[in-house]
């Protein structure tokens, strides 16, 4: 399988990127940077060269994929509103990408959605439209594409 993955040389996605190598799958790693691109390639995966904002260049490489794994966010925190808005974005180019076909998506959020005190499963789910956690909009993005696949 050749997974394309967004956030390839950040802390999780790295992990993810390893993983996926050492189970025998291929990995297209999105890469921003020359030196992001070099870890991945060091790492053993393609090379996917682009970012968040560039919409296209994450539908091609979507599209390129049996399956996609989003990992990335910015994390300019000076600026979560409008980050939480690209992530967004991303999540409905990387979906757009993927509509019918079988081929998956998922998407990794952060902690901060999680309530305190419970215990974080698959289901658990932030409060819908919540404007005081807008990074619950790239959730709700990616939930549209999983009804709509």
């Amino acid at each position: 399988m050749r997974v394309f993955v967004t956030g390839a040389t950040g802390f999780i996605g790295s992990a993810i990127v390893r993983e996926l190598i050492t189970a025998g799958h291929k990995v297209l790693g999105l890469a921003r940077s020359e030196a992001a691109a070099a870890s991945l390639a060091a790492a053993g995966a393609d090379v996917h060269r682009g970012s968040l904002e560039d919409l296209e260049t994450l539908r091609s490489g979507a599209a390129a994929a049996d399956g996609v794994i989003h990992t990335a966010f910015i994390h300019d925190f000076s600026k979560f509103k409008d980050n939480c808005e690209t992530d967004r974005r991303a999540v409905e180019a990387l979906g757009a990408a993927l509509v019918g076909s079988d081929r998956p998506l998922i998407v990794t959020s952060g902690t901060g959605l999680l309530t305190p005190g419970r215990l974080a499963i698959e289901e658990n789910a932030a409060a819908s439209g919540s404007t005081s956690i807008p990074r619950v909009a790239s959730e709700e993005q990616q939930l549209r594409w999983r009804r709509v696949a």
